[in-house]
């Protein structure tokens, strides 16, 4: 028996595509993590902007496999606020929209780019991109996500950030239509029941999944593994973790050297708070999300449920979810809901994205693990527990479980990978 801590969409996946006799143990009461879809007053939305793209064919055909029927296919209509106006996403394929000095020192800081070869990623931002590009929209947005200083920060993930061809940037500049990332441009999404759909068709059917399990402990005995919990006991022949790495060294107790707790305790991430703003009207249907630099407005990031899915929101009305990056320790992460969500309406209202007086229905949602913080020692850090977790022959899995910065179709091309692993292990 396979045994595979966490029900999100990694343990899943693996569930799914393994031929040997498996169980799913879930902490939460249902399963799904990160890809989870909550309702109120007739509002459903996403625990994320989660859409289904990828430039590998064979991950976007599995999820239109499971979700069958229930898949639309949508084009992206992502947008910049910047300086009162919306830019087309990503900002640097339509310099164009901005006005002409701003356009003028986003050209000449990118073609007149003499930055070094960077050591960190703020280094490596004014590397790729220039002054302009940098300061006007990728350093003040970068740090409303990370909440953390990017000098600090490594550059080892950095290949999820775009780079543009400087024929789309002076294109862009001069007004010339481009479409940059065209394997972005559209996307798959579920005509119903948000993103969780794709949870439920990948655990329908399937034998084997237990919620309401919190891991406790983790040890070895022999030959087998022993999981352990409120809920009783489990073991198995071999283990795959996808809950959190940091999580994971603490339920192997004093079986874990000091070397690898301090390893464990070194990695970082930042937590989200999703705030759901459901509006009387339909004024939300025709962007699917808006970016935001602005330091002076809360969210960095908001999504139009609506244009996802016009099944999201009830009939002439619409909806957004505002994202709100924070950490532990962070003013932010200690604000009461009502709070944060008072704040988040205002700082929309002045920017123009909404109107206060047409909210109708807000909710909070708190994720503590949102996105992982690569610092400089985050390599070293995630090597040597890693290293730890191979030794004893535990395998790990998903974002969190391997501690990457990795989208919804690489965790499904890890989870096949895997699988195919552990079958010819049979």
């Amino acid at each position: 028996m396979i045994g595979i801590v966490g029900g999100g969409l990694s343990g899943l996946c693996l569930k799914y595509f393994l031929k040997r006799p498996s169980e799913i143990l879930e902490k939460e009461l249902r399963v799904g993590g990160l890809c989870r879809t909550f309702r109120k007053d007739g509002f459903s939305y996403d625990i994320g902007g989660h859409i289904l793209y990828s430039k590998d064919e064979a991950a976007a055909r599995f999820w239109r496999l499971i979700l069958g029927s229930n898949v639309a296919r949508r084009r992206r209509n992502n947008k910049v606020l910047f300086k009162g106006r919306y830019v087309k996403y990503p900002f640097e394929n339509d310099l164009g929209s901005l006005d002409a000095r701003d356009a003028y020192e986003c050209l000449v800081g990118y073609l007149k780019n003499t930055h070094p070869k960077p050591a960190n990623f703020r280094e490596w931002i004014y590397h790729t991109f220039g002054d302009g590009i940098a300061e006007k929209y990728l350093l003040p947005y970068n740090a409303k996500i990370w909440k953390f200083p990017l000098a600090r920060m490594g550059v080892e993930w950095v290949e999820r950030v775009p780079r543009p061809p400087v024929e789309d940037v002076v294109k862009s500049a001069l007004g010339i239509p481009t479409e940059g990332y065209t394997h972005q441009l559209y996307f798959d999404y579920p005509k119903r029941g948000g993103i969780e759909s794709l949870i439920a068709g990948l655990a329908k059917g399937q034998d084997g999944i237990e919620t309401g399990f919190d891991v406790a402990s983790i040890e070895r005995q022999g030959r087998e593994f022993i999981v352990a919990g409120e809920a009783g006991a489990r073991r198995y022949r071999e283990l795959v973790l996808t809950m959190p790495l940091d999580r994971a060294v603490r339920c192997l107790g004093r079986k874990a050297p000091a070397s690898v707790v301090r390893a464990a305790s070194g990695l970082g991430h930042s937590a989200v708070r999703i705030v759901l703003i459901g509006l009387k009207n339909a004024s939300l249907l025709d962007k699917s999300a808006i970016y935001i630099p602005d330091g002076k407005i809360l969210p960095h990031r908001v999504c139009f449920m609506g244009y996802f899915s016009p099944n999201n929101v009830p009939r002439g009305k619409s909806s957004l979810i505002a994202e709100v990056s924070t950490r532990r320790g962070h003013g932010l992460y200690r604000l009461s809901a009502a709070s944060l969500t008072e704040r988040v309406v205002k700082d929309l209202d002045r920017a123009g994205i909404i109107r206060k007086k047409d909210v109708a229905v807000t909710e909070v949602q708190d994720i503590e693990y949102g996105y992982v913080i690569y610092d400089r020692d985050y390599r070293r850090n995630v090597e040597r527990v890693k290293s730890f977790f191979r030794s004893l022959g535990i395998r790990l899995l998903g974002r969190f479980g391997e501690f990457e910065y990795i989208n919804m179709d690489e965790v499904i091309r890890r989870s096949a990978s895997l699988a195919k692993e552990l079958n010819r292990g049979r």
